[in-house]
């Protein structure tokens, strides 16, 4: 018990400059399920005080338009970064309609046509299965309506193994496994992403085309009329704190996770962001990729935060923007945990 008890003070130590786990104090002590964190400070309006107006995205009617880049991919995923052509979007919402209207519109090459890429490596988790071919594929898009900002999911840890057990997504009665017992787990918080995909959709042969889909403002659905998916990105054993993993909820997201359009304006208005990226699915989907996306993840870009071509963000160095290198490949994993908090001490 000693030996385990010292793992966890170890992994704690570090693992909390990074993820606040201050808040751990709070409701969702060791071995409780605890709810999800989501106080955050007070948001902004929006409205800028110097020119006495909405600089980006108005409430309640407005549109916003943007160019994709490629690249906008995390380590691990299939990231095409060498398609031709050029994507941009546009989002028209209006809340007394209860619409939101997204168009996107390519050009030649950007979007392949039914064809088959593969990875090196497969990227699955004991969480999450993932393909390593997509042969005569389709593509979707998904709505993020937040990225790594204020919004906050517990992630669970094993109290003596340091190792990361799931999200409450996982556990009854939303997931399908049971609790674990009592004293044997403890809730760290972590901030994470949420996002909905559109139906699937392909291009013209040669790669070129449009889209158009229409969400209802006050609730925002996915292609299964689910709330969507909720994205981590965390240790996966609090020994290495900064030897960080890809996770994804599997299973359907109760009622209470739909977004409106409410909640991508406050993410803009906040600072945050929204985003909007693609993948290239399997079709048709199986299920294990009913409600979150196939990592082979294509054309992507934040608002209002662009990032501007040929840039990208390169995650392996948490944002960094660093030049397209023209090429459709596997990244690499995310990079080694540079301490072992439980083979030796700080």
């Amino acid at each position: 018990m000693r030996e385990g008890t010292t793992r966890m003070r170890r992994g704690l130590l570090l693992f909390g400059s990074c993820l606040l786990l201050a808040a751990c104090a709070e409701p969702g002590d060791v071995g409780s399920t605890g709810a999800a964190l989501t106080s955050v400070p007070e948001l902004s309006n929006g409205r800028s005080t110097i020119e006495d107006r909405y600089v980006y995205a108005p409430p309640d009617e407005g549109s916003i338009e943007f160019d994709m880049t490629q690249g906008f991919c995390l380590p691990n995923e299939f990231c095409f970064r060498g398609l031709e052509g050029e994507v941009h979007i546009r989002i028209d919402y209006s809340k007394s309609a209860n619409t939101v209207d997204l168009y996107a519109n390519w050009t030649e090459g950007a979007y392949p046509y039914r064809q088959t890429f593969s990875k090196d490596f497969d990227d699955s988790t004991a969480f999450n299965t993932q393909p390593t071919t997509v042969s005569d594929g389709r593509w979707q898009m998904w709505m993020m309506g937040s990225i790594i900002g204020r919004y906050q999911e517990n992630a669970y840890y094993d109290a003596t193994t340091l190792d990361f057990i799931g999200t409450r997504y996982d556990f009854e009665p939303i997931g399908p496994r049971p609790w674990p017992p009592a004293g044997t787990y403890f809730p760290v918080p972590a901030t994470a992403t949420r996002m909905f995909c559109t139906p699937l959709f392909e291009s013209n042969p040669d790669g070129s085309g449009s889209a158009h889909f229409t969400f209802n403002y006050d609730r925002m659905e996915d292609m299964m009329g689910t709330p969507g998916v909720i994205a981590l990105i965390i240790p996966y054993n609090l020994c290495r704190p900064d030897e960080l993993n890809n996770y994804w909820t599997q299973t359907r997201l109760p009622d209470e996770m739909y977004m409106s359009w409410d909640w991508f304006l406050e993410s803009i208005w906040n600072g945050e962001g929204i985003g909007v990226a693609s993948s290239y699915e399997p079709f048709p989907k199986p299920a294990y990729l009913a409600y979150r996306d196939a990592t082979f993840i294509g054309w992507g870009n934040m608002y209002p935060q662009e990032i501007p071509r040929p840039m990208r963000l390169d995650m392996r160095s948490f944002g960094t923007l660093i030049e397209e290198d023209g090429i459709n490949g596997q990244l690499d994993p995310w990079p080694a945990g540079s301490v072992d908090l439980c083979g030796g001490g700080l």
